[in-house]
């Protein structure tokens, strides 16, 4: 899914960081007789089963909203008589906002209490579905967009309140949580076509839009609350945030009116200027900084940086054709000359069975990486990734041509070169440096996809064709072949990722 930028394999980490924490002391007095005090027995501050029902069923209604845009974005396209660049604009600020806010937001919750980060977050989300819900303009989509790109912080918010409630048990409850999450993002792929087409687009973010909003109010009084301490406070690494974002942004931009502009317009220029002057300038306040965003001296270890070059690569790679077969299956073939002419909810049945894929095969490949180790898996998973892009170029006229190129590629291929990934990385670094590693490679991986999907929107919208004003047939199988291309490069690099090359007996 687009949207996650969470796995499994660092989540369960994290929640063995969390559940190795001491403890919480017990909250200073109450400073006068009418304020309560809640200690960790009072039935304000202790956790019951209600509270990981609360949680699991708010990550799930998160986790849907987020992955619903994609399969109605040529429904959404059509609406609001976008180019597909302008569409996978969309998709990037979801995917580039999670990707440069989950840092700053989980060292919130850390600092203020996760319940109240947890709640923030839930009321930002439900004021982005409603704008998207509403909107009728690019922009205001665009914000919508940026306020539920977000939720990808929901679940490290949701770990705090876990590990404040009951650290014993956090490693069952982080499996919990990030398998709500997954299956979230499976459900809100299956039912968001349908809503769309019986409902509408407006629908279609709205109904989970509700479901947050009513979980919200439950939470709020469900959740256990902690007394945060004064004079701590989180040290947040704003200035290389911001540059990082502005980077990214620019980049985007670039890309996005490149078709228009050309390499060598006024505009092209400027922006890749000032991609260059906020790139060095990010380098430099990050290598400066106390406690930056990303440790870039993390990177300079071996198992680190070859994990977040593969990481980046395999997003781009394989968010490629998940960008482009629901523009290729919603192509009028009377008019194009090819495609199905899919409605929204046929676009949903053909994504969901890769997405189901995914989540059966994250566990699976912990246990393959043991017999045969990680680099082995993270190469098959390469492989596979870029043999259904592959196929999608050479054969994409029936269904089960599609069906096949998204089972290899969102499916077993991503699925298991992710998670072999963190499993290398995870056991390459102390357990100190467990949060930040996997962070890195998180990070690359969700920027990586955010360039893929523009790059993707950017080469069919050059192929366009002069007669019919849509994408040509030679533009997707530019696409998938370049998909194909990003995901067999890193192959050269995979003997420097981390973990035994051996099979373990």
């Amino acid at each position: 899914m687009l949207g996650e930028s969470i796995d499994e394999a660092p989540a369960r980490e994290a929640g063995k960081g969390y559940a190795n924490l001491p403890p919480e002391p017990d909250p200073a007095p109450s400073p006068s007789p009418g304020v309560p005090r809640h200690t960790p027995d009072s039935p304000r501050a202790r956790a019951t089963p209600v509270t990981v029902a609360v949680l699991a069923a708010l990550v799930v209604a998160i986790g849907a909203l987020e992955s619903m845009p994609l399969p109605a974005l040529p429904l959404i396209q059509r609406e609001l008589g976008l180019t597909p660049a302008q569409a996978a604009l969309l998709a990037t600020t979801l995917l580039l906002t999670g990707s440069v806010t989950m840092p700053t937001i989980a060292k919130l919750a850390d600092a203020r209490g996760g319940q109240r980060t947890l709640l923030a977050l839930a009321w930002c989300i439900v004021a982005g579905g409603t704008c998207s819900a509403f909107a009728g303009s690019l922009p205001a989509m665009l914000f919508g967009q940026f306020m539920q790109g977000l939720g990808a912080a929901i679940v490290p918010a949701t770990f705090v309140v876990l590990r404040e409630s009951f650290p014993e048990r956090m490693p069952v409850a982080v499996g919990v949580i990030t398998g709500c999450f997954t299956i979230g993002g499976g459900v809100g792929v299956l039912a968001s076509g349908p809503l769309a087409d019986a409902l509408s687009r407006r629908w279609m973010f709205l109904l989970p839009t509700l479901i947050v909003a009513a979980l919200a109010v439950v939470a709020h009084r469900a959740l256990p609350r902690r007394t945060v301490h004064k004079g701590r406070s989180a040290r947040l690494d704003w200035p290389g945030g911001a540059l990082l974002a502005a980077t990214l942004v620019t980049v985007i931009l670039n890309l996005t009116w490149l078709p228009q502009n050309g390499w060598s317009s006024f505009t092209t220029l400027a922006l890749l200027v000032l991609t260059i002057v906020f790139g060095a300038a990010w380098v430099w306040v990050e290598r400066r900084a106390a406690d930056p965003m990303v440790d870039l001296r993390m990177l300079g270890r071996r198992g680190v940086w070859s994990s977040s070059v593969v990481a980046g690569m395999l997003g781009a790679g394989y968010t490629v054709p998940y960008f482009l077969f629901p523009q290729l299956l919603a192509m009028p073939p009377a008019v194009a000359g090819f495609g199905f002419g899919a409605s929204s909810s046929a676009v949903s049945l053909y994504l969901f069975p890769g997405i189901a894929v995914a989540i059966v095969v994250g566990p699976l490949t912990g246990l393959l990486v043991r017999r045969v180790g990680s680099r082995a898996v993270v190469a098959g998973g390469l492989v596979l990734t870029a043999s259904g892009a592959l196929i999608a170029t050479l054969w994409h006229s029936a269904p089960w041509h599609v069906l096949l190129s998204l089972l290899l590629t969102t499916g077993l291929g991503m699925g298991t070169a992710s998670t072999a990934l963190y499993t290398g990385i995870i056991d390459s670094v102390e357990q100190a440096d467990t949060g930040v590693a996997t962070a890195l490679s998180g990070i690359s991986r969700g920027i990586g996809a955010s360039l893929g999907v523009q790059i993707a929107a950017v080469i069919i919208s050059a192929g366009t064709s002069p007669v019919t004003h849509l994408p040509t047939e030679q533009g997707f199988q530019a696409g998938f072949l370049l998909s194909a291309a990003l995901v067999l490069l890193p192959l050269a690099i995979v003997r420097f990722v981390p973990g035994s090359t051996r099979a373990v007996r």
